[in-house]
Protein backbone atom coordinates (compact mmCIF):
# COMPACT_ATOMS: atom_id res chain seq x y z
CA UNK A 1 0.00 0.00 0.00
CA UNK A 2 1.74 3.08 -0.99
CA UNK A 3 2.07 6.31 1.47
CA UNK A 4 -0.64 8.08 -0.96
CA UNK A 5 -3.01 5.39 -0.25
CA UNK A 6 -2.87 5.16 3.08
CA UNK A 7 -3.43 9.38 3.05
CA UNK A 8 -6.25 9.12 1.43
CA UNK A 9 -7.56 6.36 3.90
CA UNK A 10 -7.15 8.02 6.92
CA UNK A 11 -8.52 11.56 5.37
CA UNK A 12 -11.85 9.57 4.28
CA UNK A 13 -11.84 7.77 7.80
CA UNK A 14 -11.74 11.33 9.15
CA UNK A 15 -14.10 13.16 6.99
CA UNK A 16 -16.46 10.05 8.43
CA UNK A 17 -16.11 10.37 11.64
CA UNK A 18 -16.59 13.90 11.28
CA UNK A 19 -19.49 13.64 9.80
CA UNK A 20 -20.64 11.30 12.75
CA UNK A 21 -19.77 14.03 15.47
CA UNK A 22 -21.97 16.82 13.19
CA UNK A 23 -24.62 14.41 13.51
CA UNK A 24 -24.18 13.74 16.89
CA UNK A 25 -23.81 17.71 17.46
CA UNK A 26 -27.06 18.55 14.92
CA UNK A 27 -29.24 15.48 15.66
CA UNK A 28 -28.98 16.15 19.79
CA UNK A 29 -30.11 19.88 19.34
CA UNK A 30 -33.35 18.68 17.45
CA UNK A 31 -34.28 16.57 20.17
CA UNK A 32 -33.46 19.01 22.81
CA UNK A 33 -35.85 21.05 21.31
CA UNK A 34 -38.31 18.29 20.83
CA UNK A 35 -38.25 16.90 24.25
CA UNK A 36 -38.39 20.53 25.50
CA UNK A 37 -41.45 21.22 23.77
CA UNK A 38 -42.96 18.05 25.13
CA UNK A 39 -42.32 18.20 28.67
CA UNK A 40 -42.75 21.88 28.86
CA UNK A 41 -46.78 21.78 28.60
CA UNK A 42 -46.33 18.40 31.23
CA UNK A 43 -46.49 18.57 35.01
CA UNK A 44 -43.53 19.77 36.77
CA UNK A 45 -42.21 15.99 37.22
CA UNK A 46 -42.44 15.96 33.52
CA UNK A 47 -40.44 18.76 33.15
CA UNK A 48 -37.94 17.77 35.51
CA UNK A 49 -37.73 14.69 33.96
CA UNK A 50 -37.40 16.44 30.45
CA UNK A 51 -34.19 18.32 32.12
CA UNK A 52 -32.40 15.32 33.57
CA UNK A 53 -32.84 13.87 30.22
CA UNK A 54 -31.73 17.23 28.58
CA UNK A 55 -28.88 17.25 30.44
CA UNK A 56 -27.58 13.66 30.17
CA UNK A 57 -28.32 13.98 26.07
CA UNK A 58 -25.88 17.20 26.32
CA UNK A 59 -23.32 15.29 28.39
CA UNK A 60 -23.88 12.14 26.66
CA UNK A 61 -23.87 12.68 23.36
CA UNK A 62 -23.24 16.44 22.04
CA UNK A 63 -20.36 16.80 24.43
CA UNK A 64 -18.26 13.55 23.05
CA UNK A 65 -19.83 14.24 18.77
CA UNK A 66 -18.18 18.31 19.53
CA UNK A 67 -14.56 16.79 20.39
CA UNK A 68 -14.99 14.22 17.73
CA UNK A 69 -15.81 16.72 15.02
CA UNK A 70 -13.07 18.47 16.85
CA UNK A 71 -10.38 16.26 16.95
CA UNK A 72 -11.18 14.77 13.15
CA UNK A 73 -11.30 18.40 11.94
CA UNK A 74 -7.47 18.99 13.42
CA UNK A 75 -6.88 15.56 11.43
CA UNK A 76 -7.81 16.65 8.30
CA UNK A 77 -6.43 20.06 7.96
CA UNK A 78 -3.37 18.05 9.23
CA UNK A 79 -3.34 15.75 6.66
CA UNK A 80 -4.76 18.07 4.03
CA UNK A 81 -2.48 20.85 4.37
CA UNK A 82 0.20 19.90 6.96
CA UNK A 83 1.72 23.57 8.36
CA UNK A 84 0.39 25.43 5.28
CA UNK A 85 -2.74 26.44 7.01
CA UNK A 86 -4.90 28.26 5.02
CA UNK A 87 -7.24 31.40 6.08
CA UNK A 88 -10.23 29.98 6.46
CA UNK A 89 -9.34 27.40 8.80
CA UNK A 90 -8.53 30.07 11.39
CA UNK A 91 -12.50 31.41 10.32
CA UNK A 92 -13.72 27.86 11.41
CA UNK A 93 -11.36 27.77 14.63
CA UNK A 94 -12.75 31.33 15.48
CA UNK A 95 -16.37 30.36 15.09
CA UNK A 96 -15.53 26.50 17.04
CA UNK A 97 -13.46 27.98 19.80
CA UNK A 98 -16.32 30.96 20.50
CA UNK A 99 -19.25 28.66 20.69
CA UNK A 100 -16.90 25.89 23.16
CA UNK A 101 -16.24 29.00 25.32
CA UNK A 102 -20.18 29.75 25.14
CA UNK A 103 -21.15 25.89 25.85
CA UNK A 104 -18.97 25.76 28.56
CA UNK A 105 -19.13 29.61 30.32
CA UNK A 106 -23.00 30.04 29.97
CA UNK A 107 -25.07 27.13 28.74
CA UNK A 108 -23.55 24.55 30.71
CA UNK A 109 -24.00 26.44 34.09
CA UNK A 110 -27.73 27.50 33.20
CA UNK A 111 -28.48 23.72 32.09
CA UNK A 112 -27.46 22.65 35.30
CA UNK A 113 -29.25 25.57 37.57
CA UNK A 114 -32.75 24.49 35.38
CA UNK A 115 -32.12 21.17 35.98
CA UNK A 116 -32.01 22.04 39.43
CA UNK A 117 -34.66 24.23 39.42
CA UNK A 118 -36.58 21.88 37.67
CA UNK A 119 -36.26 19.24 40.48
CA UNK A 120 -37.46 21.90 43.51
CA UNK A 121 -40.18 23.15 41.21
CA UNK A 122 -41.08 19.57 41.29
CA UNK A 123 -40.94 19.32 44.80
CA UNK A 124 -42.18 22.40 45.85
CA UNK A 125 -45.12 21.76 43.53
CA UNK A 126 -45.17 25.61 41.35
CA UNK A 127 -43.08 26.74 38.76
CA UNK A 128 -40.36 28.84 40.22
CA UNK A 129 -39.62 31.91 38.84
CA UNK A 130 -35.10 30.98 38.52
CA UNK A 131 -36.36 27.90 36.73
CA UNK A 132 -37.66 30.53 34.34
CA UNK A 133 -34.80 32.55 33.97
CA UNK A 134 -32.54 29.59 33.49
CA UNK A 135 -34.61 28.18 30.94
CA UNK A 136 -34.34 31.61 28.92
CA UNK A 137 -30.46 31.59 29.37
CA UNK A 138 -29.81 27.85 28.18
CA UNK A 139 -32.26 28.39 25.44
CA UNK A 140 -30.25 32.11 24.26
CA UNK A 141 -27.11 31.19 24.67
CA UNK A 142 -27.62 27.57 23.40
CA UNK A 143 -29.16 28.75 20.21
CA UNK A 144 -26.21 31.40 19.60
CA UNK A 145 -23.84 28.26 20.44
CA UNK A 146 -25.80 25.97 17.89
CA UNK A 147 -25.68 29.45 15.33
CA UNK A 148 -21.75 29.42 15.55
CA UNK A 149 -21.41 25.85 14.90
CA UNK A 150 -24.00 25.90 11.92
CA UNK A 151 -21.94 28.94 10.72
CA UNK A 152 -18.67 26.94 10.63
CA UNK A 153 -21.10 24.81 7.33
CA UNK A 154 -20.73 27.85 5.21
CA UNK A 155 -17.24 28.30 5.82
CA UNK A 156 -16.09 24.83 5.28
CA UNK A 157 -18.53 25.29 1.77
CA UNK A 158 -17.43 28.42 0.79
CA UNK A 159 -13.21 27.89 1.06
CA UNK A 160 -12.39 25.84 -2.23
CA UNK A 161 -14.56 28.19 -4.32
CA UNK A 162 -11.97 31.07 -2.65
CA UNK A 163 -9.09 29.16 -4.14
CA UNK A 164 -10.10 28.40 -7.24
CA UNK A 165 -9.21 30.63 -10.19
CA UNK A 166 -10.94 31.05 -13.49
CA UNK A 167 -10.23 29.23 -16.47
CA UNK A 168 -10.02 31.13 -20.12
CA UNK A 169 -11.32 29.14 -22.58
CA UNK A 170 -10.42 29.83 -26.38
Amino acid sequence: MSSASVKRHAFKTLLVLHFIGLTLVIGVRVALLVIEQTTSTGSLQVLAEGRELMGLLARDLTAPGFWLTVLSGIGLVALRYGKNIPGWVWAKVTLTVASMVLAVTRVAPALEAARRWAHESAGEGHFLPQLHNSLGQATLYGGIAFTLILLTVPVAVWKPRVHRTPTVSL
